[in-house]
């Protein structure tokens, strides 16, 4: 593991990683997606933008699993039909 420090929204947060380009890349994209929602909505306190940002990547989460989901069932009923019709 190694020791990195990422920042957030205007805040350093220290953290222990396997992938230091995974976690800075996961990073940047919560800092960019709180500093939109502050830009729409500049009134918010911070933590405020914390939970809509964690609601996006859980959106973006779901959608993502469901995709995967419907992914597996098309290639188990490929594998099916290639099986029932192979010589």
């Amino acid at each position: 593991m190694e020791k990195i420090s990422v920042n957030i929204f205007g805040d350093s947060y220290p953290l222990r990683v396997e992938n230091r380009e995974s976690t800075e890349q996961a990073a940047m994209e919560v800092d960019e997606i709180m500093q939109r929602f502050a830009g729409k909505a500049p009134d918010l306190e911070d933590r405020k933008f914390a939970v809509l940002a964690a609601v996006h990547f859980a959106e973006k989460k779901n959608e993502l699993e469901a995709r995967l989901s419907s992914m597996e069932e098309k290639i188990d009923r490929l594998n099916l039909f290639l099986e029932q019709n192979s010589l």
